[in-house]
């Protein structure tokens, strides 16, 4: 009876997740807030961050100190002057990149662990009606959905038992060296972002990622080695592939907004879940003039290395361009 109620709620949550996916790109499928008011768009640069540049300190639940936490992240359009004339496409291509290292203070000589590389290139498409707007504008200001083609990795090199054992002689545990074995591989993306508008609703994102076993930039895609052992996940895909993330607007001084997601594998949908929670505010705005955002997660794959262990993490960081 159990299992019974178990896989039709993870046949209920599939169907939202994918019912999201093809909704109406200029739909909301509620009518917006009349007290919101209309937010103009702004003129940006054409280097821009992909997702949020934050730098700061996390905890996970497995670590015995937190460390300090950085991720950059960066997008370009390609060929914008050939497309500037080409808006009636209502498309532009871009490649973005986005690097996630972490700094150890309490290991041995402080080091710098390389934690995500993650570069892209896709196709962003927006919305119909365009007619006076630039489409290098504020992206969170218009409904659009991007399909793409991606690497992931955390570019380390341990991938056999030999060095794995050398990098515990090295770092001095295995708790340690469990942070260079190589992970990575390329996937499929489709990313589809709404304005909602309502009811404190600012927008909503629903994405799909498909693993690939063979990819351009990863030959062979490095999810489990033998010589781990045996363990219940052995694919990125059973914890990772649909997501569906809520982001809400307070604009209430320096509470600036917050996000809440949910990630799951395509393989099992639901058996496997990640929550994220984020909490964004300005406090001394007037001085420092940075987002702060704490934020907390219980699930999977915050660390790439360990995408398979099921734990808790927590950080408190400057984000630049994540509420405003």
């Amino acid at each position: 009876m159990r299992e019974r109620v178990a896989s039709s709620m993870r046949r209920a949550i599939g169907l939202v997740l994918l019912g999201t996916l093809w909704l109406p790109l200029a739909g909301q499928g509620a009518e917006a807030d009349p007290e919101a008011p209309a937010r103009p768009l702004r003129s940006m640069p054409l280097l821009a961050s992909d997702e949020p540049n934050l730098l700061g300190m996390t905890r996970d639940s497995y670590e015995r100190q937190a460390y300090m936490d950085f991720t950059l992240s960066m997008r370009y359009p390609l060929l914008f002057d050939t497309l500037e004339q080409g808006y009636k496409f209502n498309m532009l291509p871009f490649i973005a990149f986005t690097g996630r290292m972490g700094q150890y203070f309490d290991r041995h000589s402080s080091p710098v662990v390389t934690k995500r590389f993650n570069p892209k290139l896709f196709l962003r498409f927006y919305e119909s009606h365009t007619a006076g707007k630039n489409l290098w504008s504020d992206d969170n200001g218009l409904d659009y959905y991007d399909v793409g083609y991606a690497h992931e990795s955390n570019g380390q090199s341990v991938d056999s038992q030999a060095l794995f054992n050398s990098a515990v002689a090295s770092y001095g545990t295995p708790e340690i060296a469990q942070d260079y074995v190589s992970r990575g591989w390329d996937y499929l993306g489709y990313k589809r972002h709404l304005q909602m508008h309502s009811h404190g609703l600012d927008s909503l994102d629903a994405e799909v990622k498909y693993f690939l076993h063979h990819g351009l930039f990863q030959r062979t895609s490095e999810e489990y080695y033998a010589w781990e052992g045996p363990r219940a996940v052995t694919r990125i895909g059973q914890v990772d592939g649909l997501r569906l993330k809520m982001n809400f607007e307070f604009r209430r001084d320096w509470f600036k907004g917050a996000s809440l997601s949910y990630t799951t594998g395509y393989l099992n949908v639901a058996r496997r879940n990640t929550i994220r929670a984020e909490f964004g505010f300005t406090p001394l705005s007037d001085f420092l003039g940075v987002p702060i955002v704490l934020w907390g997660q219980s699930g999977y794959n915050n660390n790439i290395a360990q995408y398979y262990r099921n734990a808790w993490s927590a950080g408190l960081a400057a984000s630049f361009e994540t509420f405003k």
